[in-house]
Formats: C-alpha cells, structure tokens, sequence
C-alpha cells in the first residue's frame, strides 16, 4: 500500500488495505479505473507548478499556478483542460471534510485535483473553463482522474463522496471552449454558487460542521462495508443534504451571508497581506 495512506485516517487506511487493486466492479464498469486505461489518460503530464504561493481567504493549503497546462481525457473521450496559470492547492476537498477524509496532499492526487480545480475550484473564475459544464460531470470526472493517477477505488471513492457532498455546485455552465471553440468575448461568470467558509455547496453552508463531518464519516463508513458505487454514492448523498436540509432550514439571511462569503473570497490577495502576491522562496518547479 502506497506510503501517502499513512496521512488519512485509520478507518480509511484499513478500508484501503483491503481493496485488491482491481478496478471497480458492476456499475462502476463504466468508469475507467486504472492507470493504464486504453481510454483515459493525462496528456502532457507530468503536472508543473510555479514556485510562487497564493493564499486566498478561508482555505486551508496555499495555491500554486500551474506553470505549464494539463490535460485529461475521460472514459467519453472527452477532453478536460487546466491551463497556464490556473490555481490549484492539490486537494480539492472542501475544508469542513478534510478531518474525516484527510489530508490529500500526496502527489497521486494533484493531476486529478488540478483539473478539478480549472472548471470549479476558487480563485479561478475567470479562468477559460470554470464552470463550462456541469458540477455533478466534473465532480465524476475527478473520481476518474484520481482511479487513473492510480489512488486505489476506496480513497478514491471517499474523496469523490466529500467533493460531491460539498464541494461546489452550480446551476448555469458558461459557454464550452472545446465542444464549442467559437468563444464570445464576455466571459462573466453566472453561477448559483455561494463559496463559505467550510464547504462550496451552497446547500450546506448553514450547517454545523460537526453534523457534516458526522455524516459523511457515516457515509465513508458504508462505501468501506458495502462497497457502493458512484451512483449509490451519489444516491446517498443526496439523501443527506436533503434530510439535513430539513432539520437546519435556511434563511433569506443565510444566503446573503453566502454572497457576502462569495465576493470575499474571489480575492486573490494573501490573507491580511497588501494585495501583492509573495513568491515563495523556492522557485523549483515541482513534477507530480
């Protein structure tokens, strides 16, 4: 077993230990599931990070621009770009649900994080391809890039359960570059997101983050006995939010606070810094 299982927790490394490797079996055939898919592969790896630091509000690693840009192809086919330039803090798990999955900081993870991160992750707005498709596809398309990087099914399948439980969700995608490369020159972002403090789902911004971490703990728990597959995952995380979504009821004041969280964040200023972005001392360029 691979040596970055040492920094998640014990119930995950066990459940780990116990995979064979195999790609995932039934439903999740569809899926590709190994690093040598004749389907799904990264292009133009390995992933190249610029040595400088951006610290953005409320989020618990420091981000990197990609100082050259990636690329990965899905089991569609279909072709998924995290240019030059974009931000990625090589984890892509919302905050509140890093203590149950961990800390994903293993190099294994940052080639799938950094393509998630071009078409959701903070501090990208108005890069060319946030939010040109749709959260649930790009949220999927993570769990695939982490099964090709080679993160064994039962991480993998954790990671995906805290980035679709909350990570973000929109519910209007931008125009698409690569299906449709005739691009207008407006590319002001429309999304129903509301970026929080401790998770992206504006859903569950309101919610205490005990509860969350309870929850998708529960959640980890089942995929580890039971084996469920990424449409069971998914089944059962909707559930969740919906049940929780009764017990903590929102308000018109839940979502301005939301909004107010959202603008905020968009800054790219180092947190109680001058609005210069300090390089880090080290100007390496790390290959992933």
């Amino acid at each position: 077993m691979r040596n970055f299982l040492i920094c998640l927790s014990l119930p995950l490394i066990l459940a780990a230990c116990a995979q064979t490797g195999a790609g995932p079996a039934g439903p999740d055939d569809s899926y590709c599931a190994r690093a040598d898919s004749p389907i799904c592969a990264f292009l133009n790896a390995p992933l190249r990070l610029s040595g400088g630091e951006v610290h953005l509000p409320r989020r618990p690693y420091p981000f990197q621009p990609l100082a050259e840009e990636l690329r990965f192809v899905d089991r569609g086919g279909r072709l998924w770009i995290a240019p030059q330039g974009i931000l990625t803090d090589g984890a892509s798990i919302p905050p509140a649900l890093v203590r149950v999955v961990g800390q994903p900081r293993d190099p294994s993870f940052a080639k799938a994080a950094a393509i998630h991160d071009s078409y959701c992750g903070v501090g990208n707005e108005d890069a060319p391809y946030y939010h040109t498709r749709s959260w649930k596809e790009t949220h999927r398309m993570f769990y695939e890039a982490l099964r090709v990087g080679g993160t064994p099914d039962m991480v993998a399948k954790t990671m995906f359960a805290a980035v679709y439980m909350g990570g973000p969700r929109w519910s209007m995608t931008r125009r698409d570059p690569v299906a449709d490369p005739v691009v207008t020159g407006d590319r002001a972002v429309v999304s129903s997101r509301l970026a929080r403090a401790t998770v992206d789902n504006p859903q569950l911004g309101h919610i205490p983050v005990d509860v969350l971490q309870a929850r998708l703990a529960r959640l980890v728990a089942r995929i580890a006995s039971e084996g469920l597959s990424l449409a069971e995952i998914e089944a059962q995380v909707d559930g969740e939010i919906d049940a929780l979504q009764v017990q903590f009821p929102t308000s018109i004041s839940d979502s301005l606070s939301g909004f107010v969280a959202e603008e905020l964040g968009r800054t790219r200023e180092p947190i109680g810094g001058s609005g210069v972005v300090e390089p880090a001392v080290s100007t390496s360029l790390p290959a992933f």
